[in-house]
């Protein structure tokens, strides 16, 4: 592979990621294509709506398919369900683009190399993002539970990190038990814990949970094989986001120029109870409720 196809690779990769962070289908119910969903510009849904119908229907002409069979798209509100999940993906994209800030202010240059422990917590929640993302995809196509547990895999690599930062011995590293770290942290951050031991009750579905996917219809039972809670994991993304932004600071603290989750008070590192992020966390939970009251569920 040349270095122009590895590049390209890289880069198409990067735009497949962000095609299924926020997308719509359009076609026909033979054929379909994913496309990135434009707030404020349908033209290019309706060109390849027409195009699919066009295909389809073996016609000749795109504009002749788009003019009799297709009903062109206008500006218009999303409403219902929708709503709902446009709030939730702009929940995730606040998300996303806070770790991102915070992970470019890292800056090595003129500081004493890290101990093993600072660093290893940094190699482990740089890469986190992608975790992120793939519970979001999970989330947005309705898998819970799935997405339950790639979200506990997130706050246990959290978890490490914040048992790692303060080690500089590879043999104490080494020895770290990933799922077992989570109680240290909950005694920093409390909420830690009480979302660990939510994702974990939803991960290990025993018979208890059943119901969480069972329903009975004419009295047939029904298995509810998508789930679109959608407050719910934006719950859950966005506090992820912020434990992410405590232990990252925390364990980062000597390599970043400025600081929102940490303060220094009688020279102990300290969580700032007025981080800036808690407020939009807030504001994106009031606008999914918000959107659900507009459809009467709670």
């Amino acid at each position: 592979m040349t270095d122009s196809d590895q590049l390209f690779t890289v880069h198409a990769g990067k735009r497949i990621r962000q095609l299924l962070e926020d997308f719509e289908v359009v076609g026909t119910g033979l054929e379909i294509a994913i496309i990135p969903r434009y707030r404020f510009e349908y033209s290019l849904r309706d060109n390849i709506q027409a195009a699919i119908v066009a295909s389809t229907m073996r016609l000749s002409s795109i504009d002749y398919a788009k003019k009799q069979y297709c009903k062109t798209i206008s500006l218009v509100e999303d409403v219902g369900e929708d709503a709902v999940e446009a709030q939730y993906i702009l929940a995730y994209k606040s998300a996303k683009k806070y770790i991102d800030e915070l992970i470019t202010r890292l800056s090595a240059n003129d500081k004493p190399r890290p101990s093993k422990g600072v660093f290893g917590a940094s190699l482990v929640l740089e890469r986190l993002p992608y975790s992120f993302f793939s519970a979001h995809l999970l989330y947005e196509l309705g898998h819970r539970y799935e997405g339950h547990a790639v979200s506990r895999l997130i706050l246990e690599q959290i978890a490490w990190a914040h048992a790692a930062y303060t080690l500089d011995c590879i043999d104490d590293i080494k020895a770290i038990i990933t799922t077992k770290v989570v109680s240290k942290l909950k005694k920093v951050i409390p909420l830690g814990g009480k979302l660990y031991g939510f994702l974990s009750k939803k991960t290990h579905l025993d018979y208890q949970s059943h119901p969480d996917f069972l329903r009975v219809d004419n009295s047939k039972n029904v298995i509810l094989h998508t789930q679109f809670e959608f407050y719910e994991y934006a719950q859950i993304i966005l506090h992820l986001a912020d434990l992410f932004g405590i232990v990252w600071e925390l364990s980062q603290f000597k390599y970043l120029e400025k600081t929102e989750c940490i303060e220094t008070i009688d020279g102990l590192l300290t969580i700032r109870k007025d981080r800036p992020f808690l407020k939009i966390l807030k504001e994106h939970l009031n606008n999914i409720e918000t959107a659900y009251a507009k459809i009467g569920r709670k």
